[in-house]
């Protein structure tokens, strides 16, 4: 015989209630294993559209950079009489239906050497409190000088948690493209 351990009839519940799920049976199991794993497997399908989408911008991003960065190194940025215009509107154009061009931040240093290059590229950029790149300015340069384009955005998640996750608390992604070349003689 079973005997009641805590005196306050605690046995005598659970045997009720034991009893009681017996009875029903197997109905509404498959909603509670749903329950379990259905949030799981959600959170991982809204992970995969998010990571997905951000890949797509990062593309688009990186594609923009490449086209604008391509006007200066032939020269026709600079031969436009407003270099910087130049670039700005043909990076907008190229992300404009799909990142405001508000949003973005550029810019376009001049290197004498390779390795002043390199170290450009190794330094992470200067960020403001709210994660932004501080713009170190845009200089087209001359024909033979080193160019590294740097172009950056704060890719904002659609799924909170998913950027409470990765996002380091801020709810967005630094997505970042660097174009480097030497300008061509125009």
């Amino acid at each position: 015989m079973v005997t009641d351990a805590f005196g306050d009839g605690s046995v005598r519940l659970f045997k009720r209630i034991r009893k009681r799920l017996t009875a029903l049976g197997n109905s509404g199991a498959a909603a509670i294993e749903f329950a379990i794993v259905g949030s799981a497997f959600m959170l991982m399908m809204l992970a995969s559209f998010e990571f997905g989408y951000m890949l797509f911008v990062q593309s688009v991003l990186d594609n923009a950079a490449r086209d604008a960065a391509r006007l200066v190194r032939t020269g026709q940025a600079q031969n436009s009489g407003n270099a910087q215009s130049t670039f700005s509107t043909l990076l907008c154009n190229d992300v404009g239906y799909l990142i405001g061009c508000g949003s973005l931040v550029y810019q376009a240093q001049v290197f004498n050497d390779w390795t002043s290059a390199q170290t450009a590229i190794n330094t992470p950029p200067t960020r403001d409190v709210n994660g932004n790149m501080v713009s170190a300015g845009f200089s087209a340069g001359t024909p033979g000088q080193i160019l590294v384009v740097t172009v950056t955005y704060n890719y904002p998640f659609f799924t909170p948690l998913v950027g409470n996750l990765l996002g380091s608390g801020t709810n967005s992604a630094f997505l970042m493209s660097t174009v480097v070349f030497q300008n061509e003689p125009y």
